[in-house]
């Protein structure tokens, strides 16, 4: 069977299990809040989209506590019994699906685009990978290890003893869904499943949001829908810098992203980083059951409010930047709502904090002592002014009007819009009315001044969220008005076809924009798909033969991030690459093990030296490709080491001969 058919299969098995394990189990989670007044007058779609947003905000933490202590299938059976108990909140669904024909082919046509830029495509011999596979490693990894080992698990990027440090609640819905499928469905296949079914989340909590803050006008709520999802895949102008970029050296990028400090819309932010939006939403659902616990003044209120506590505490496990931008938000919020002697804040933070007490001790035993992660910084406006002397941070932030400017565009526009109309003025909706403001100012405060150091700028990059969905909601409230397109006019026009445009070049650029084809820079991912075929079949035959643990060390620094490893194996490195400290690994550490295991794929060496560079670098197999140094040098893999597994292109040899293939080659 081709890889192209097995993906297609796995992505369809995956999409039809994730709601049935996870998704209906907020039915359950609904039905325990509904005593508390949450939705119980309200129609079936808006019950439907709380139960999908209790799913992602309060479930993880849940799953994770539980796969602790009773494994997976005590999570699975979890789940099923709040399935079960939420099952009367399905009242209503037949009169409800009448006329969702646009909705289901809108879900149609998300399914298609994740598909699209999450599969493998493979033709004569050839794979071709989409950009996306330059993150998946890592989700790939962390998916695979937590569906056989549970929570904690080990570092798959590092071979040391201990546990791995990581923010991983997102993966713990895809590792099910692989574990449940007996491992036939890949874990690339379960994570691009679930970031599916968070991509309808951020729809249902755009909706959610402009619902509770009184910003649907009667009988819009429809049209309100509909525009929340267009505006899912409006990105801003940066195709304007694109252009221009290419008129000065005739260069493209494959991403519009590439041109500046990255600002993501929430379609490719979903398809690349799932577990930050997952964070966002459980985040801001956590929000909204706190100000709605606030309005309300019957005891049942603090239901709400343990709710928004498990909710902070799945954004805390989801992603810590997410965490970090919201927490002065909650902390001003929370004083001030002691202030005024209600307690549900302090309800939540302290709900949060019990449940996050194992995640906090993963980190603090899984991480070695390293380099404090939030520094200050200005975001820079292109490459040109990303450099740290004055003259480059002050030209930052004189343009930093014009950077938000161009990477918001269109819902720029409509929050502008929006500024200088007749806003609504009833109390229903003032508390989330002010959230939204007060995110806004903390999200741009955070994305504008603050990075993250440990490897990208995730902070600057994650904070931005909290800018785009004041925006997004209040392009929504000017959006549905029937003057909306005079209101807009050229210009909103001229920002959302760039937007589209901008979101369709990303789409097609993850896969088709490459040499030579194309005028761009090199680009390490896939940039010989010949050799990614060959790499996907030597992994699947290690994961047929090698014993179970046995490490499959590849050439740490034949590109900037290894790939291959974590998509398509069970079997770990000794050292991915120079980035394997992602997990908790010391960094001196990581770099020494890296220097020690180079040279056995850039030099040739005598049988004592492998054998001794193998033994002291923890690696029970090593994997050679006609890439590396030594293989050209020599014109093939290196004699004194016989292969286990042998193509023209790969070698797989151990070098103490103690780890043999379960079954040896014909």
């Amino acid at each position: 069977m081709s890889y192209l058919l097995e993906n297609l299969g796995g992505l369809l098995g995956a999409t039809l299990l994730a709601p049935m394990l996870f998704c209906v189990a907020g039915f359950g989670l609904l039905r325990l809040l509904d005593r508390a007044g949450l939705a119980a007058a309200e129609g079936f779609w808006p019950r439907a989209g709380w139960a999908i947003l209790l799913s992602l905000a309060i479930l993880p933490v849940l799953d994770v506590l539980a796969i602790r202590a009773i494994g997976m299938p005590g999570m699975l059976l979890l789940n099923g019994a709040l399935a079960l108990f939420g099952i009367n909140q399905l009242r209503g669904i037949t009169p409800a699906c009448r006329g969702t024909g646009a909705f289901l082919l809108v879900a149609l046509g998300w399914w298609l685009i994740c598909a699209w830029t999450l599969m493998d495509f493979d033709r004569d011999g050839r794979l071709y990978q989409s950009l996306v596979v330059f993150d998946m490693v890592k989700h790939g990894a962390v998916i695979e290890q937590i569906a056989r080992q549970g929570i904690p698990f080990t570092d798959p990027f590092f071979a040391r003893d201990g546990i791995a440090g990581y923010y991983h609640y997102f993966y713990v819905w895809p590792a099910a869904i692989r574990w449940a499928s007996g491992f036939h469905i890949s874990p690339v296949m379960a994570f691009a499943a679930c970031a599916y079914w968070t991509g309808i989340a951020v729809v249902a909590l755009l909706w959610r949001i402009a619902a509770d803050a009184s910003l649907i006008r009667e009988g819009r709520g429809r049209r309100v829908l509909m525009i929340a999802i267009l505006l899912c895949f409006v990105a801003g102008a940066d195709l304007l810098f694109m252009a221009l970029r290419y008129l000065m050296v005739g260069r493209i990028e494959p991403e519009i992203e590439n041109w500046n400090s990255e600002i993501r819309m929430f379609a490719t932010s979903t398809i690349w980083v799932p577990h930050h939006i997952l964070a966002l939403v459980a985040g801001w659902t956590g929000l909204l059951l706190n100000a709605r616990a606030r309005s309300l003044d019957t005891p049942e209120r603090l239901w709400l409010a343990v709710g928004a506590g498990a909710a902070y505490a799945s954004m805390f496990g989801a992603s810590v930047w997410i965490s970090l931008t919201l927490a002065p938000v909650l902390i001003v919020w929370g004083m001030m709502a002691l202030w005024r002697r209600d307690g549900t804040l302090l309800l939540s933070g302290v709900v949060a904090l019990l449940l996050s007490v194992p995640q906090c001790l993963d980190l603090i035993h899984g991480r070695a002592p390293d380099v404090f992660p939030v520094a200050l910084h200005i975001r820079p406006f292109t490459s040109l002014f990303a450099g740290h002397d004055m003259a480059a941070q002050l030209w930052s932030l004189i343009l930093l009007p014009l950077n938000y400017a161009l990477e918001f565009g269109f819902v720029m526009l409509g929050a502008s819009l929006y500024a200088r109309s007749e806003r609504p003025a009833d109390a229903a909706g003032r508390p989330v009315r002010a959230l939204l403001l007060g995110t806004l100012v903390v999200g741009l405060l955070v994305a504008s001044f603050l990075q993250s150091v440990i490897i990208n700028n995730d902070l600057g990059w994650r904070a931005a969220l909290f800018i785009l969905v004041p925006l997004m909601v209040w392009t929504m409230r000017v959006a549905q008005e029937d003057d909306a397109a005079r209101r807009f006019g050229v210009l909103g026009g001229l920002l959302l076809a760039l937007g589209l445009t901008g979101t369709v070049w990303d789409i097609v650029g993850m896969r088709l924009i490459r040499a030579p084809a194309f005028p761009v820079r090199a680009i390490e991912v896939n940039d010989d798909p010949a050799m990614a075929y060959a790499l996907r079949e030597a992994y699947r035959w290690a994961d047929r033969h090698l014993p179970e643990g046995a490490t499959l060390q590849h050439n740490p620094v034949l590109k900037r991030r290894a790939l291959d490893f974590g998509l398509y194996t069970r079997h770990w490195p000794a050292v991915a690459d120079r980035d394997a400290f992602l997990f908790g690994a010391d960094r001196h550490a990581v770099a020494a093990r890296v220097a020690l295991l180079t040279p056995v794929f850039t030099q040739p060496l005598t049988l004592a030296q492998y054998r001794d560079r193998a033994a002291r670098g923890r690696s029970d197999t090593l994997l050679f490709t006609r890439r590396d140094p030594a293989w050209k040098a020599l014109g093939g893999p290196p004699a004194a080491l016989p292969c286990l597994y042998r193509t023209a292109d790969i070698c797989i040899a151990s070098p103490t001969r103690k780890v043999l293939p379960r079954k040896t080659l014909p």
